[in-house]
């Protein structure tokens, strides 16, 4: 009994110590979605530039409001509300690059993460292609090591968004 009970505590006490050297190892990650969409670049970055539109394909997209700077301004602050489930998180966004129907960069922050997102858009004649390429890192060693194991979701959920987008910007006139 007692010798189950130190193999088992010996046991834990080394997934313990794996669990967390994977947030020493790997800090961070990044992941890249691209869609096309099937309309123009001025009308495609009008829409994704269209605040009043956010709801349409940010998932649990509330509300957004600006802390300083002016919208599209490098440097300028805003604060989103997101609902996922129950939750309600307040995320942090700071512009840091903008240029019309080019690329739109920012930089998130909330108490479990940074993501410096950066979208690109680049003009296709009749379409347009949207990049995002993301680089996630965890704010202290348990979500920098659970998001080791959580990477498949950050980019199965920026897909689904990005697609959604597309919808959103096809359907708009």
């Amino acid at each position: 009994m007692k010798k189950t009970l130190k193999y088992s505590g010996l046991v834990l006490f080394v997934i313990v110590i794996t669990f967390f050297s994977l947030g020493i190892f790997i800090p961070s990650f990044e992941y890249e979605n691209k869609v096309t969409v099937n309309k123009p670049i001025e009308q495609s970055f009008k829409i994704f530039n269209n605040v009043l539109k956010l709801s349409e394909w940010v998932p649990g997209f509330k509300g957004i409001r600006l802390l300083n700077g002016k919208q599209n301004e490098i440097g300028s602050k805003m604060e989103l509300t997101l609902v996922q489930g129950s939750e309600t998180y307040i995320v942090s966004q700071e512009i840091t690059e903008f240029k019309e129907n080019e690329v739109f960069a920012f930089s998130l922050d909330n108490d479990m993460l940074t993501n410096e997102c950066k979208i690109k858009f680049i003009n296709k004649g009749t379409s347009t292609e949207i990049i995002s390429s993301n680089h996630i890192t965890g704010k202290n060693i348990f979500w920098k090591s659970l998001f080791v194991f959580s990477h498949s979701y950050f980019k199965a959920q920026s897909k689904e968004m990005y697609d959604k987008l597309k919808e959103v910007i096809e359907i708009s006139n």
